[in-house]
């Protein structure tokens, strides 16, 4: 079985149907959310959406877990589609709106529904793709989904705005959840098992016993370290990218996108490599492999490269981030069984989200106050002790 391909299944294949549209929209709708406050407040744009995005990683951390916790009391089925639709009716919303006030409280409601959809989407994967390498596969392809979805929302955006407001990119979002929900309702989703996660427990017990199993798991206590690893890349990739090619290289608005562009080859080639790598190392070592080559490629960037060398070296950059994030689910389903899944995907989720909290503020920290080469060379110290770290926490 593990040589077939997961989109054999019509299961996954209507999920990954379903996460692709969702993916999509949402990308559409951080352009015109940028777009947006803009035209709200011009001055104090930089401020607003900054705070935005901030404000979701924290609702994401704090409702996660929640999640997680009281998942499995419901029909997954009829969770992530009414998640979905509650999902469209908040986007349709955003052209309505007319004050910075309200963008904060309608990003916190709508990161609180996606804090609360992807752990479970997530563990259900699992459920439905019992073998190992169709499962390995399918995590490759939601890379790959991510990834995609950072190159082609982007131009989709600009080819509607070449004859239309950005308000509609919020309607097309709107119309991608519909369709995910509707994609998510035709299909049937199997449902844990049930009796462990009937039993008694405080609310604030249930909580947080995702996290109290996560860190009392040796490999799981390795990846959350990991992470700040995997962060130092992705957040550097985010931030620096654009203050680099404008301000250190004086390149076009064109070449900032063209530089994100080999941040995401690179983590697609990793994707696509994995199954094949996860057959001769274990999963453990690939990630202890993307720690390091996130961490070489940051203490390359210090040579001041050339445009061309700095795309190439953000694809390596790429590369080593996928690596590293790409197998985390395999450990998480190694580490719980269906009834407890949910609950470590939340878990996982909120840390993950946690460590990009501490990194995106830190890279802007370090690129304003530093010159490049410096702020590159303190994310690479970063990247190699937290991956040290992790290795000694696996090693036991």
């Amino acid at each position: 079985m593990s040589g077939v391909s997961p989109l054999k299944n019509p299961t996954f294949r209507r999920l990954f149907a379903a996460q692709s549209l969702a993916l999509i929209g949402m990308g559409l709708t951080t352009v015109a959310l940028a777009l947006l406050v803009y035209e709200l407040d011009p001055a104090a744009a930089g401020l607003v959406l900054g705070g935005a995005l901030g404000l979701k990683m924290v609702v994401k951390m704090i409702v996660a877990p929640v999640a997680g916790a009281y998942a499995n009391r419901f029909p997954r089925r009829t969770l992530l589609a009414s998640i979905d639709l509650f999902r469209a009716g908040l986007v349709a919303l955003y052209p309505l709106i007319d004050a910075s006030w309200q963008v904060y409280a309608l990003v916190a409601v709508i990161a609180a529904a996606e804090g609360a959809f992807n752990p479970i989407f997530q563990a259900t994967i699992p459920d439905v793709l019992t073998d190992e390498g169709q499962y390995t596969k399918a995590l490759s392809y939601n890379r790959i989904a991510f990834e995609l979805e950072n190159i082609a929302s982007p131009l989709l955006a600009a080819f509607f705005l070449g004859f239309a407001a950005f308000e509609l990119l919020f309607e097309l979002n709107a119309i991608a959840f519909l369709l995910s929900a509707l994609l998510l309702f035709l299909g049937r989703l199997p449902q844990p098992e049930m009796g462990a996660a009937r039993e008694a427990a405080k609310p604030f017990e249930k909580v947080t016993r995702g996290l109290r199993l996560y860190f009392a798991n040796r490999e799981l206590r390795g990846v959350f370290t990991l992470y700040f690893a995997i962060a130092a890349g992705s957040a550097t990739a985010i931030v620096a990218t654009v203050l680099y090619v404008k301000d250190g290289l004086a390149l076009a608005d064109a070449d900032v996108a063209y530089a994100m562009a080999g941040f995401g080859a690179g983590s697609i080639l990793a994707a696509l490599v994995l199954p094949k790598l996860l057959d001769l190392v274990t999963d453990l070592n690939a990630m202890l492999l993307g720690g390091v080559t996130v961490a070489l490629a940051l203490a390359i960037s210090v040579t001041t490269p050339t445009f061309e060398w700095f795309v190439l070296i953000w694809a390596l950059l790429g590369f080593g981030t996928a690596l590293s994030m790409t197998p985390v689910g395999r450990v998480i389903t190694r580490a719980a069984n269906s009834a407890r899944r949910a609950e470590l995907f939340a878990a996982q989720y909120g840390l993950s989200h946690a460590s990009w909290l501490v990194l995106y503020p830190l890279v802007g920290f370090l690129m304003g106050a530093f010159a490049f080469a410096s702020a590159f060379a303190a994310l690479a110290i970063l990247a190699l002790v937290a991956t040290g770290i992790t290795y000694f926490i696996w090693r036991g």
